[in-house]
C-alpha cells in the first residue's frame, strides 16, 4: 500500500469515527431541556386539494395542555382541546404517556354525544378529526422502542442536519421514520414517515423555532400527506410555561367540562 492511499485509509478512518452515532444524537436531542407543563393556544389549518386541483382550507382554535413527570408510571399527560367553530367546540383528546409501553392510553370526547371513547391501539392510525395527524402522532414515543441508525447529513430550511433513521424494535404505527435534526441546538427539524411497504407517506415539519424561558419551541407544525395531497398547519398564538398545572385537568371527568 503507498503512503497516499494509506494516508487516505487513515483519512477516511478518522471520518468514520469522529461520526457520532444516531443512538448518541437521539440521546442529545433528548436531553433538551423541557417544561413541567406546558399550555398553548394554536390554529390547525386543514387544507385539502379538490378534484378540481383547487385548495380548501378549513380553520380550527385549539388548545393544548400538557404536563411532564420526573417519577412515577407517566412519561407525561396530554389535552387537545377544540375552541372555535361551534360544530367542533368541545371536541377533545386525552393522551396518557406511559413509561416503557407503546400502546399508552388515549380518550376522545365529543360532546354531542355526552361520551368519552376509548381510543383501542388498532385505532391509534386513523386520523385526528380530519386533520393529516393520527391519533398515535400526539404521542411522544419512548425512544428505546426504537434502534437509530445514522444515515446521512443534509440542510432543511437554511439548517444543518444529521439525517437519522428510527427503526421500532417491536411494532409501530409506521415502519420507520426518518429525523432531520440540526447539528447546533438538537432539534427536530423535518420527520419522514414510512409504511409497510417502505414508502414515504407523509412528512412532519417544525418550523420557525423560538427560545422563551431556556425552552425550545416551534411556532409552526406542517404535516404533508403525499397520498393525498392534503397537509394540516398548526400555528401557536400563545404559551406559558411552567404554572403547576393541576392532574386532575388530565382525566375523563374533566374532559366532560367546558
Amino acid at each position: 500500500m503507498t503512503r497516499i492511499s494509506l494516508a487516505a485509509f487513515f483519512t477516511y478512518l478518522s471520518f468514520i469515527y469522529a461520526q457520532p452515532s444516531g443512538q448518541s444524537i437521539i440521546l442529545k436531542m433528548d436531553q433538551q431541556l423541557k417544561p413541567v407543563d406546558i399550555e398553548m393556544d394554536f390554529k390547525m389549518t386543514l387544507i385539502s386539494n379538490s378534484k378540481k386541483n383547487k385548495r380548501k382550507s378549513h380553520f380550527r382554535l385549539m388548545k393544548q395542555i400538557e404536563k411532564r413527570y420526573q417519577d412515577g408510571k407517566f412519561k407525561s399527560k396530554l389535552l387537545l382541546r377544540f375552541i372555535e367553530p361551534k360544530e367542533v367546540k368541545g371536541s377533545s383528546l386525552l393522551n396518557w404517556d406511559r413509561i416503557g409501553e407503546k400502546n399508552d392510553d388515549q380518550w376522545l370526547y365529543i360532546p354531542k354525544l355526552r361520551k368519552v371513547k376509548r381510543i383501542r391501539p388498532s385505532d391509534k392510525s386513523r386520523n385526528f378529526q380530519g386533520s393529516e395527524f393520527t391519533y398515535g402522532d400526539f404521542i411522544e414515543r419512548d425512544i428505546e422502542l426504537d434502534s437509530y441508525e445514522l444515515i446521512a447529513q443534509g440542510s432543511f430550511s437554511g439548517n444543518e442536519c444529521y439525517v437519522v433513521k428510527a427503526t421500532p424494535n417491536d411494532g409501530s404505527n409506521y415502519q420507520s421514520r426518518i429525523f432531520w435534526i440540526d447539528k447546533n441546538h438538537y432539534l427536530i427539524r423535518k420527520v419522514e414517515f414510512y409504511n409497510s411497504d417502505n414508502e414515504k407517506i407523509k412528512i412532519l415539519e417544525k418550523l420557525d423555532y423560538v427560545k422563551n424561558n431556556q425552552y425550545w419551541t416551534p411556532t409552526k407544525k406542517i404535516m404533508k400527506n403525499l397520498l393525498n395531497g392534503n397537509s394540516t398547519e398548526m400555528e401557536v398564538l400563545k404559551v406559558s410555561y411552567d404554572q403547576g398545572l393541576k392532574d386532575n385537568i388530565f382525566t375523563e371527568k374533566y374532559l366532560k367540562r367546558f
